[in-house]
């Protein structure tokens, strides 16, 4: 048992004097009677508001307590009484044996009852000791999150840790206390409407109800769903990492008027299928591979070192040559830029062109799934005619322009068909100009380099030529330099591209972790412990509906959905088909067969049922009395069930006078008065 309540004080001050009530529980079963209207569900109520789950109820900031506890209450003799204070106090119990008490003001002046008071020891069954205590919050945000909140305390007191959920806004959550407490504690206005609870649906947490069976199941179903959602999203990580490692290789190598090939284009964990890259650069109008252009530099620097540098005077001719030469090669490189450069502004012309008519589709698209949409919703048989509109049927035949283009018009169907067809045509198109336009780029910034370089052969030229005749030759010296930074930049570039290729191994590597883990998962979305789980809670339904008199149907025809966790037969959710009263035997039968499924398996219930006047619909008295048994078996377990009723005293008697159970009976209201040491 990870929950047990074991007193429950109530206390509301009136000008003549305290009127309370305390409420001693044990393990097993405790029958509160009192009364309709007496304030038997008021502390029933109050249990819920001591600890700070009234949320449960409504999502109302308004105190969930009636007026005998917020502003007057009723005596036996029916005069009334103004509440000038109030306040409610419940010591609880968890696994560990550890005992706390909980007070929370009702109705205090200059208090805030969202104020939550704990003292760490039994004080309602030790009043004459001292504890130490500590003060919270609930209601407010935090209230789950934070150390102060009390929420947050309650859920590390009962040993809990609450799953992280999806919700419909905002980021990922922890299952509220709220939604998984009604699995277990049924109050009296709406918790007998549904099965297996009503969970309040306003936290906004997607598949609420789902999402609490699992967890006070403890399956395995939604940590086996949000790890394969989680493996999912690092895969989806994975390959957006490998596609920005593969623009950040194909910018180095394009500024550097290469291009790649053999790259891998969609993630992959075969790491030899990454080492097949290779790098192409654009020299003497033609693209050569990285090793061999770096293996002609090289060549060319170790011929340029073992000759002997020329004087000018001695090379004036060739210089002369050189440099007649440098100047057409120039010439030839502008004009090759010049084209290039408007070859590329047709391609942008092109692409600009190609959007807007990829945008102009899509937009069409849109219109005519609406047409068909409205037509599907309306019934129409989806014909266009020339004197009706498609969208609203309106006649027209008093249109300004001729109808007479419209005698053959396509189907909408046919319509709709066509524009995707459409799409993906362009669509194909403008992936190809897209790369063609990349590669004029790259064309474009190779003639850039090259035409810088010949400027700069130029001036070395010209300068040399200009020089004494003595000297020795710029050119020639300048020459070897060059290719010798040509050669430190190629490096470079490869070392880079090395580096991102390496960063591509460790991707590679990931995602075969990935995959390995994901294949690891059961593919069935339950594991087996789930499976038994749900065959003993099933097996624990139909006894319990057998015994409880269940009758619309043989329970051995009961199963559990295994997608909503729900009662059903046949595969369909049991509806209107049940009497209302064995709508409320099904119901006995899920909440204490939730309840005895912790007997014999690891799950997140806490041991304890409360239910709130249990013998709705007209449920007969043999059944009733059959649930009380029942629960009354459940002391053995250590687990604890506690009902409040108001079935007639004489009828119940005989039924609570044969059973071991905590009998608190009231003969007339709840709250009563009190000695002022009280």
């Amino acid at each position: 048992m990870t929950l047990r309540l074991r007193h429950l004080r109530m206390r509301a001050h009136t000008s003549a004097g305290p009127y309370g009530a305390d409420f001693p529980f044990e393990p097993g079963l405790n029958v509160i009677w009192a009364d309709n209207t007496k304030g038997k569900s008021t502390c029933m109520q109050a249990m819920l508001y001591a600890l700070g789950l009234e949320k449960m109820l409504s999502p109302v900031r308004a105190v969930p307590l009636p007026h005998a506890m917020t502003s007057y209450l009723l005596r036996d003799d029916e005069s009334q009484l103004e509440v000038s204070s109030s306040y409610v106090e419940l010591e609880i119990e968890n696994r560990a044996g550890t005992v706390v008490t909980v007070h929370r003001p009702v109705k205090q002046l200059g208090v805030d009852t969202r104020l939550v008071t704990v003292f760490f020891g039994p004080l309602l069954s030790q009043p004459s000791e001292r504890f130490e205590s500590r003060q919270f919050f609930v209601r407010d945000p935090g209230a789950f999150q934070r150390e102060d909140g009390f929420l947050h305390f309650l859920e590390d007191f009962m040993g809990w840790d609450m799953p992280a959920v999806r919700k419909y806004e905002g980021p990922e959550g922890k299952l509220p206390l709220e939604t998984v407490f009604p699995l277990f504690w049924v109050e009296q206005k709406t918790g007998w409407s549904q099965i297996p609870a009503a969970i309040p649906t306003y936290f906004r947490v997607r598949e609420v109800q789902k999402r609490a069976v699992e967890f006070i199941m403890n399956l395995d179903v939604h940590k086996l769903e949000l790890e394969r959602q989680r493996l999912l999203e690092k895969i989806a990580e994975n390959a957006k990492a490998w596609r920005v490692l593969l623009d950040e290789m194909d910018r180095l190598a394009r500024r550097n008027g290469g291009q790649l090939s053999s790259l891998p284009k969609a993630p992959t964990i075969e790491a030899a299928q990454i080492d097949l890259w290779s790098l192409s650069i654009f020299e003497a109008e033609q693209w050569t591979p990285v090793d061999e252009l770096i293996a002609g530099l090289r060549a060319r620097v170790l011929a340029l070192l073992a000759a002997d540098v020329p004087t000018v005077g001695a090379t004036a001719e060739a210089l002369s040559e050189k440099l007649d030469t440098l100047g057409r090669d120039v010439d030839r490189a502008n004009l090759e830029r010049i084209e290039i450069h408007q070859a590329r502004q047709l391609k942008d012309a092109d692409i600009a062109s190609l959007e807007r008519r990829v945008a102009l589709l899509k937009e069409d698209l849109v219109k005519n799934q609406d047409v068909q949409r409205l037509q599907r919703y309306s019934g129409s048989s989806g014909k266009l005619t020339p004197d009706h509109c498609p969208t609203c049927e309106q006649s027209l035949v008093d249109a300004l322009l001729s109808q007479e283009v419209l005698e053959a018009v396509m189907p909408i169907d046919d319509n709709i068909e066509y524009i995707r067809s459409q799409l993906r045509m362009f669509g194909d198109i403008l992936a190809r100009e897209q790369g063609d336009q990349r590669r004029l780029e790259e064309l474009e910034a190779a003639a850039g380099r090259k035409i810088a370089d010949l400027y700069a052969q130029i001036r070395t030229v010209r300068a040399d030529l200009q020089g004494p005749s003595g000297a020795p030759s710029a050119a020639v010296i300048e020459e070897r330099v060059r290719a010798e930074a040509r050669i430190r930049d190629l490096d470079g570039l490869v070392a880079m591209l090395n580096e991102t290729a390496g960063r591509l191994h460790t991707l590679a590597a990931e995602l075969g972790d990935l995959h390995e883990a994901l294949g690891e998962l059961p593919s069935d979305k339950m594991s087996q412990d789930d499976r038994a789980k749900l065959a003993a809670l099933t097996n624990s339904l139909r006894q319990l509906a057998r015994a409880f008199g269940f009758t619309t149907f043989s329970p051995d025809e009961l199963t559990i959905d295994e997608d909503s966790y729900r009662p059903q037969k046949e595969g369909y959710e049991i509806g209107f088909e049940t009497s209302a009263s064995d709508a409320i035997r099904l119901k006995w039968a899920y909440q204490l067969g939730l309840l005895e499924l912790s007997q014999e398996y690891d799950t997140g219930h806490p041991g304890l049922l409360v239910l709130d006047e249990p013998r709705q619909q007209s449920s007969s008295k043999v059944s009733f009395g059959e649930l009380l048994e029942r629960a009354a078996q459940y002391r053995l377990g250590s687990q604890q069930v506690i009902v409040s009723t108001s079935e007639d005293f004489d009828t119940i008697t005989p039924i609570l006078s044969g059973l071991n159970c905590r009998k608190i009976i009231f003969s007339g209201y709840v709250l009563q008065p009190l000695s002022s040491a009280n």
